[in-house]
């Protein structure tokens, strides 16, 4: 009797703990994959990341020598590469699109879209880069800190060669 109740949890256990350890492997599997791709995406484009972060199916790398900013954005079969050059840079912001709900007497509000703007000291367009967009993904995972963790890295690097000439 003892035997019989001991296979069974032994049984039990395997059934919970195999799925756990697969979904583990299979997920840092596809992790090394969107990383080689962001690599080679980034060579192609000759950077070399001095710090990059990887989420969902998007990198955003920063390389000091150039004084460079890689977004990459393999949502689509066709990548969104946007090489932003930080001394060209007059000024980032970040965007929150907020979507209200209304359920009865109560007000609730989302965040529907996260981009970053950057305007350039020439005459060229804004660029914006999306960090979280609830079309396309249907969690956030600490956006906003990822956002403003970089803004403050734009901001640092941003024009840097035009504060070492004037001084």
């Amino acid at each position: 009797m003892h035997i019989s109740m001991n296979m069974v949890m032994i049984l039990v256990s395997l059934l919970v703990i195999v799925p756990v350890i697969l979904f583990v492997l299979a997920d840092k599997g596809g992790l090394s994959k969107k990383k080689k791709a962001f690599d080679a995406i980034a060579k192609a484009n000759d950077v070399q990341f001095s710090s990059q972060e990887v989420w969902n199916n998007t990198c955003l790398g920063f390389q000091e020598e150039g004084n460079v900013l890689l977004y990459i954005n393999t949502q689509n079969p066709e990548p969104i590469v946007q090489k932003i050059k930080l001394n060209e840079v007059k000024k980032c912001v970040i965007n929150k699109v907020m979507k209200d709900y209304k359920n009865g007497d109560r007000q609730y509000s989302e965040l529907a879209r996260l981009d970053m703007e950057f305007s350039f000291l020439s005459n060229t367009n804004p660029v914006a880069i999306t960090f979280y967009n609830a079309e396309d993904n249907f969690s956030q995972n600490h956006d906003v800190a990822r956002a403003e963790k970089w803004l403050a890295l734009i901001d640092k690097h941003k024009g840097a060669n035009r504060r070492n000439v004037a001084a």
